[in-house]
């Protein structure tokens, strides 16, 4: 697909193709590639994000499991005591 960007500042073409230039790029190709990384890393934030938050949600659920797994324990050592007397 083609797309075309109209009325751009001339400084900010000669930045881009010096940028391209010193990527030994043309610069058809080195806007391709900046607008490609630009869509990717949004991407990669947006599942890391998503990530960090499963990780949180489940570091809390393990919290909330050990507390239980430690009330059981003294349940469980409190009716051996019992059972033992």
């Amino acid at each position: 697909m083609e797309v075309k960007i109209r009325d751009l500042n001339p400084s900010l073409v000669k930045e881009i193709d010096e940028k391209a230039k010193r990527s030994k790029l043309s610069r058809q190709q080195y806007l391709k590639d900046l607008l490609e990384n630009h869509v990717l890393i949004r991407e990669l934030n947006s599942r890391e994000m998503e990530l960090k938050n499963t990780l949180e949600k489940n570091t809390e659920i393990l919290r909330m499991v050990g507390q239980q797994l430690d009330k059981s324990t003294v349940v469980l050592n409190t009716l051996l005591e019992e059972e033992e007397e």
